[in-house]
């Protein structure tokens, strides 16, 4: 931690529930996915953090955006980023926002239906266009298969219908699920892409365009297990070099969002409620699963300490964390291991910059 996230964490004027990110945590996670991944093109997912000054630093850097919404497309645009340094990898857009993006120059969108296509084509002739695949998604803390993506075939099918249409289909995309924790996952998607790419030369189509999508887990520095940025992008170069042609013009694509902003937050929070519930000992925080910690709900455990050292050495307790609504789902997490906490007490919640 350095020591200005540091102060800031200890700041006592500091109200909470409060956010603290550590920029430099950002420009070192950037360079790690330059590194593992050569020639790759990071196209930060601003769903995970849409601060405007992440979105500022991460244009800075050199970084460009894959947005979902007209409002993320305005965020890129007022960071200094291009239209080819944006792309839109959600499935389904409304008519203006696809209009907004022909009208600023993104570089190309997604498609995964004829109804998608046949909605881009009237709102943004000529479009270049990717497919997303439906992909395994087994090893994910929370999979996102299902909503989208389409198998192979369909996939060649619907660059047919996009070029018909007047469309520029230019390659494939997937999703290997949400804090991925199989490497396994990327190659054997790596592996799905090639075929298509294959099927779809013999249609006549010129691919150059491989979007690796997101799912790069945050969290090494407290389960080692986790794979690395390091340990993804070794399997997938190896996987690249295996079964896609050799392309001089390949883009290869990187979503991340968690993987990039994720360790970057700190997450503080005080208690300021205590019960006895039958066996379980409840804290009330004001930072819960509707301000803050809303993945904790989505199967996401939490890592969370005292923010005061000198409170290491009380006796370790059982408690169950709960927010501050009304609302019976708001709870954070249970059985979770801390030394005895008082009313009044701060915790801090890491790898909260997503």
């Amino acid at each position: 931690m350095n020591i200005r996230l540091n102060a800031a964490l200890n700041d006592p004027t500091l109200a909470t529930p409060a956010l603290v990110l550590d920029f430099e945590d950002i420009t070192h996670t950037y360079a790690r996915f330059g590194h593992a991944f050569p020639g790759g093109h990071v196209y930060y997912a601003m769903k995970a953090n849409a601060n405007p000054q992440v979105v500022k630093h991460i244009a800075d850097l050199g970084g460009g955006f894959e947005i979902a919404s007209m409002a993320e497309l305005q965020l890129a645009l007022d960071a200094g980023a291009s239209g080819d340094r944006i792309i839109c990898s959600n499935p389904i857009k409304h008519p203006q926002f696809i209009t907004r993006m022909q009208d600023v120059g993104v570089y190309a969108m997604v498609i995964d239906s004829t109804f998608e296509i046949e909605k881009v084509a009237h709102y943004a002739p000529g479009a270049r266009v990717y497919v997303r695949l439906a992909v395994d998604n087994t090893g994910s803390v929370l999979p996102l298969a299902g909503k989208f993506g389409v198998d192979a075939a369909t996939a060649v099918e619907l660059c047919d219908q996009a070029r018909a249409l007047g469309l520029q289909p230019i390659g494939t995309m997937f999703h290997v699920g949400s804090q991925c924790l199989s490497t396994a996952n990327w190659v054997n998607a790596i592996r799905a892409a090639a075929d298509v790419w294959r099927v779809a030369a013999e249609h006549g189509h010129d691919f150059h365009f491989l979007d690796l999508g997101g799912g790069y887990p945050a969290g090494h520095y407290h389960t080692p297990s986790i794979p690395t940025v390091e340990d993804i992008g070794a399997e997938v170069m190896s996987a690249l070099e295996t079964y896609i042609p050799k392309h001089d013009d390949l883009m290869l694509v990187l979503e991340p969002g968690r993987g990039m902003v994720g360790e970057s937050g700190r997450l503080l929070s005080a208690v300021f409620g205590k019960a006895q519930r039958g066996e379980e000992t409840w804290l009330y925080l004001d930072a819960g699963v509707f301000n803050g910690l809303m993945e904790t709900y989505e199967g996401f455990p939490p890592v969370v300490s005292h923010l005061d050292d000198a409170a290491l050495v009380r006796p370790i307790r059982k408690y169950t964390l709960a927010g501050p609504s009304c609302d019976s789902c708001d709870v954070i997490a249970r059985d979770v291991l801390l030394p005895e906490v008082h009313i009044g007490d701060r915790l801090v919640f890491f790898d909260a910059g997503a």
